[in-house]
Parts: C-alpha cells; structure tokens; sequence
C-alpha cells in the first residue's frame, strides 16, 4: 500500500525543529505561518518544496502489511475521560461524608483533565518551579512574555532532590536521575507577540509533578501555567472510597497511575526512557484497570499485538509492541495473553473474546508444555521471578514463581475449553492440570517444615492461589504458616509483584481479613501507605520499589504493577462478583475488634447491565449496635443475592430489615416478604438474600 501526493501539494520547514518522546520538543515560533492548514493560503514570500515520492517501507513480502487499530485515541485535558460513575460524596444513597473519606493528597479526577500550580518558588539562580501537587502525564500550555527570538526551556521531573543530610536543607531543585536518557525538556523561542506568545508541545508527552522554566523572558505566575492530562481515551466506571484514608488515598493512586500508563498500549511507567508494554505489568494491573475504566478496546488492541509478535511455536517475548524483550517471556509476563482474554470475558460476559483468541493462547500453553517437558517444575525456565520483593528480603524460588504462571495459565485454558464447548481440549487439560498439581506440591513442598519451598510469604501465596495444589488435609497448617510469617515481620508482607497481586484475596478468603485490612492500613515500610506517609516525600501515584527514596536511577515514582491491590478493593471489600445475569454481593467485614479500620464503604461500578451501587455502614453512633446498615442498588433485569458476613466470631443475625420492615427473623426462619428469600448458611452463619433489580436498604443485626 502506498499513500502519495501529487505535485499540487508543497510543503517547507515548520516550527517544530525536533520532537522526541523522551528528549522533549524544541519549538521556534518565527517559523509559524500563520493559518497555513486552512483554504486559499497563500505565502508568497518564502520557499515552499514540492514534495518527491517515496516508495512505501511497508509491503506483504517483507515486512507486512498496514492494518487498522480499532482502539480509543490519545485524549488531552477535558476530552480524554469520561465518567459513568458520580465522584460526589453527597449522594444520599452513600453512608460516608468527606469527613469520612478524609484528605486527599493529589488531584481529583473530575478536574476535567487540566491541572494548575498548586506551589511554586525561585531558585537562588532564578530558576521558576512549579508544582502541580499531582503525578501525572502530559504537558503543559504557557504565556511567555518577552522579545522575539528570546529562548526559554522547561524541565520536567517527578520529585525534588532531598534535602542534604547534613544540613536538613533542601534545594528545592528537581531531581532527574530517576529519568536515565531521557531529558524530558521543551525549548520555545518566542515570536515576540505583544499580547504575549502561547506554547504547548504538540509531538512529546511528559511524566511529571514538577517543572522548572528556565532563563523565562518574565516573571511568571501559576497563572501562566495550565497542564493537560493526557492518556489513551476511557471512562471511569469505577468509584470505591471507606471511611479508611489509607485505602482511599491507595485507590487514587492506583486510579492515577493506571491512567498515567494507558498510552496507546499499557505501559511500564511514563517518564523515564522506558514507556514499554512490559507484559508482566499488563497482566498483573489488568484486573484492577477492567474495575476502574473502560477498556475494551484498548486491551484487545494490545492482545491483538502480542498475537503479531507470538512465533510459530507459540512463544511471546516480554515487552509488546517494537523490537520486544527476549523470547521466550518469562511466564509470569507471558502469562498476559490468557490473562487479558480471560479478564476481559469476565467483565464483559462475551464470549467471543475467547474464541478470538483461544487458538493462540493454547499455541502459547503448548509452548510452556514443551518446555516443561525438558526442565519439570523444579527447573521450569524462569528470568524475573517474583520481581521487586521489598529489601532486604529475599527473592523466593523463581522456578516455584514461574510454575505458579505455567498452571495458572493452563487453569485458564481450562476453563476456556469448557465454556467454548472444546471437549477434547477439556478432557486433555483437566489431566494434565491434576498432574501439574500433585507435581507442584510434591516438588516444592517440605514435609518436614510444612511449608513451600524456602518458607517465604510469597511461596506459600502462589501455592494457595493455584486450585487443587495444597491438599485440604495441609491448608490450613499452610494458611497458618503464612499468616505467622506476616505477624513476625510486623503485618508486613515481603512479597514481589507477582505474589502481592494474590496475597490479599487469599487472607480475605481463608479467615484472615482483619489481617489483610492491617496490612493495607498500613503506613511503615514495606507497605503500600508508605509511599504517602514517609520523611521523604509524599506519592500521588504508586511507586516501581517500595524503597524508592534510596534507590537513585531505578526509581520511577509511577509503576502500575502493584496496582493488582485495586482489584480486591472491589472483589472483596465492596465483594461485587458478577455472574451470568446474576450479581453477588458479599462485603468482607472487619470483625468487632477491629472495625474502627474500615466501618464505612461506599462503591459504584457501571456495568454492561447497568450502575452497581454498595453502601454500607456499621458505626454505631447511626445503627443499632452489632448491626449494619447497607444500601444497595441492582441493575434493571439483573437477580442478585446480597450475602451478610457475622459481624464477629460465632455471631448469629436475628433479624434482618428492609426499608424498616422486617423480612427474616431467626425465630421463624423465613422470609416475610415474598420479594425476598432469604437463607442462612448453617456452617459459616451467614445470611443471604435473593432479590431482583431495584433500590433497597438493609439492617442486619446481630448478637
């Protein structure tokens, strides 16, 4: 294919003298012309060159062939998001207030996609730097006043050099090690306009907080500075927010820094010389992202990439699209294409998605099945392993970790299999899968000391999180084991991202919930809080390590990869599992002893069907003591059980209300209103509630 022009079309040298991802844009403004894309220009006065026909550096012998991209374009400012869920707290279907939620630090999402300097200052060189109190991505839009042919740059960076520690002095300056090669740096040379000159780089985007404007031809005012937000187009479908500051400030982290990373394909990070669709990072954000944001399009556009890139034998490389990583991937970064199909089918209920990509992702499966067959589990390749486990502790078994994505991706296959009607498929991948498990634990079990492999968190995590591989004879001794290990390193975990992506859903699940809300609570070191509560500087995004004040070069301040906590905020805190028309709702609670950590939640997730909506309450200044308060809202034509935990240890509901009427007693054991059957689970106590669409508001009590 070829796209030429004839000799009617001329073209000359612009304004724009260089652009670069990385490096910045260098912009002379005495090159504009002004109106040149509109009919009927005409500029006389200087050389204007017909332009000569290539031939085309794209064709079907060599190196293919152009395809379209059917995915959402790169947005700034107010067009880049949209929003399907309400930010304000004031909804009188939510139990939490601002005071509940607390501050913030950072900026909303609703500020329609333009940021201003919350701060600024000038150095003793005279160098201006503002601060937009926000990590984020983008650029910036600038009045310079000042004669023509005057040249300004503007340097953008993360954070601030700290203070030196002698002295406790801080220079204020940035600090743009973290950066490596890429300057991140606009040049403008004014035209002179008397009104003042306006400058926004057009061809290069910025991941910043912070910006210094050198040698400006004026004094400068925050005024002069506006910063679009820029990302690949979406909308926010997810709103979650506790009476906890912690989780909230977590999850506006998370939500900033997924956006930060939606560039056309899920990056890495967004301001050093990096910015690459690292699969690791992809496949472990792809949940929590499917939560917050509509991305359909925008993943399947990226599987469709990886597909290009997968070999005959059905191996992929580690970084998609462009030159790629190393083939074959490590399988926890391989381990993307099942799992962005599989994400995908499960928050849009289409099976199509895996039919689409069933053949390669069984091609890929066949590939570490080959694998597998030279090396075993023991020895099952690996590269990155559990990656980034907080210093100073050790790096768990790499072959355990990639074992752990080698059954975790064949459990997809799997189950593929079964909803595509692919029997044969099925009947060889279910013994293959069991054969897989007894061969796991035998492998990395230890008998004598009742733990995976070297005893660290993330081992016993992986294990637990693999269907069938823990017997149920052991898995309370292992479920015991790992929660011991947490509570000797203070309720800290030491997990790498590949684990922490499991851990939280597994202490949730096996009885350990209150540990899981302590954990995420937490503000010291290593935890997710103390990013945002540490000497050194404060986050607005998630950090790539969590010691990154200390690292130097290897330190971006904005890594989605951790983000997989997001997930769990919704699955289990707010416990929305969607279903095949049916949503099943079941919040995990805080026991007695420790509620004051979250009493308070209020969610809204849009979805193909329709706005979910959780509210729900346990304070007892607004509720009956050991009860709760819930509010919920299900979607038109959509069945729904609400589930209703014990509030503590063998507590049983007596009663349970809606709209102040009563609809279940322990005393009768029935439901008294015909819209409702409602059950209660003689083993755990809970009580469920079956119900259709419709707005309702529950009390629970319990004693």
């Amino acid at each position: 294919m070829e796209v030429v022009s004839d000799q009617t079309w001329t073209g000359r040298e612009g304004s724009i003298k260089y652009d670069g991802v990385y490096r910045g844009e260098i912009y002379d403004s005495r090159s504009d012309r002004l109106n040149w894309t509109r009919p009927n220009f005409n500029d006389s006065r200087y050389a204007w060159i017909t332009p000569e026909s290539l031939r085309s550096p794209v064709n079907d012998s060599s190196m293919g062939f152009l395809v379209l991209q059917d995915m959402p374009p790169i947005r700034a400012g107010p067009d880049a998001l949209h929003f399907e869920v309400g930010l304000d707290q004031s909804s009188e279907r939510s139990y939490l207030t601002l005071q509940d939620i607390g501050e913030i630090k950072g900026a909303s999402l609703a500020d329609g996609g333009i940021l201003k300097p919350i701060d600024s200052w000038i150095s003793d060189s005279g160098v201006r730097t503002f601060d937009l109190g926000q990590n984020m991505v983008g650029w910036c839009r600038f009045r310079f006043q000042g004669p023509r042919g005057f040249s300004t740059s503007v340097r953008h960076a993360e954070i601030l050099v700290q203070p030196i520690a002698s002295t406790n002095v801080a220079t204020r300056n940035l600090y743009v090690e973290n950066l490596r090669n890429a300057t991140a740096s606009d040049i403008y040379i004014l035209r002179g306009d008397p009104l003042g000159d306006i400058y926004e780089p057009i061809f290069t985007v910025h991941g910043f907080r912070y910006l210094s404007v050198f040698n400006s031809p004026s004094a400068m005012t925050p005024d002069d500075v506006q910063c679009l937000v820029a990302h690949s187009e979406t909308t926010l479908k997810g709103h979650f927010s506790t009476s906890n500051p912690t989780i909230n400030q977590i999850q506006h982290n998370i939500q900033w820094g997924q956006l930060s990373n939606l560039m056309s394909v899920p990056t890495d990070c967004p301001q050093r010389d990096e910015r690459r669709g690292w699969l690791g990072d992809a496949a472990l954000s792809v949940d929590e992202a499917l939560y917050n944001f509509d991305l359909m399009k925008f993943y399947r556009n990226f599987l469709n990439l990886i597909i290009d890139m997968q070999l005959d034998d059905g191996q992929v490389p580690d970084i998609v699209p462009g030159l790629g990583g190393p083939y074959p991937a490590d399988p926890n970064w391989g381990s993307a294409l099942p799992t962005i199909t599989w994400q995908l089918y499960r928050h849009y209920d289409d099976v199509k998605i895996l039919e689409d990509y069933y053949d390669s992702i069984r091609a890929y499966v066949e590939f570490l099945r080959h694998s597998y067959q030279e090396t075993g589990l023991v020895n099952f390749i690996a590269r990155y392993g559990d990656w980034l486990q907080p210093a100073p502790n050790p790096r768990t078994n790499e072959h355990l970790t990639t074992s752990y994505a080698f059954l975790h991706d064949l459990y997809l296959l799997l189950n593929m299999s079964q909803i595509l009607g692919k029997k044969n498929d099925t009947d060889v991948y279910s013994r293959f899968y069991q054969q897989l498990t007894n061969e796991f634990h035998r492998v990395f079990y230890n008998q004598t000391t009742n733990f995976y492999a070297d005893g660290l968190q993330a081992a016993q995590v992986l294990a637990l999180a693999l269907p069938g591989v823990v017997p149920p004879t052991i898995r309370d001794v292992v479920v015991n084991y790992l929660v011991q290990n947490i509570m000797n390193n203070e309720n800290h975990a030491t997990t790498g991202i590949v684990s922490t992506a499991q851990l939280y859903p597994i202490l949730s699940d096996h009885g350990h919930h209150d540990l899981a809300l302590e954990m995420i609570s937490s503000t010291t070191y290593p935890s997710y809080g103390y990013m945002f509560t540490n000497p050194y500087e404060n986050s607005t995004t998630l950090w790539e390590w969590l010691d990154a004040p200390f690292l130097g070069p290897m330190s971006s301040r904005n890594h989605i990869m951790y983000g997989s906590v997001g997930a769990w905020f919704y699955s289990h805190l707010a416990g929305i599992d969607l279903r095949v028309n049916e949503i099943i709702i079941r919040p995990r609670m805080a026991s007695e002893a420790k509620k004051h950590l979250m009493n308070k939640l209020d969610c809204q997730l849009s979805t193909l069907y329709g706005l979910i909506h959780i509210s729900y309450t346990r304070d007892e200044r607004d509720t009956v003591a050991n009860s709760i308060l819930l509010r919920v809202t299900i979607p038109v034509n959509m069945r729904a059980q609400m589930i209703f935990e014990p509030l503590f240890v063998s507590a049983q509901c007596v009663a349970l209300l809606e709209s102040d009427t009563t609809i279940w007693t322990s005393d009768t054991g029935s439901s008294d209103d015909s819209k409702f059957l409602v059950e209660k689970d003689s083993v755990t106590n809970a009580v469920t509630v079956h119900m259709g669409s419709g707005q309702y508001q529950f009390q629970a009590r319990w004693k």
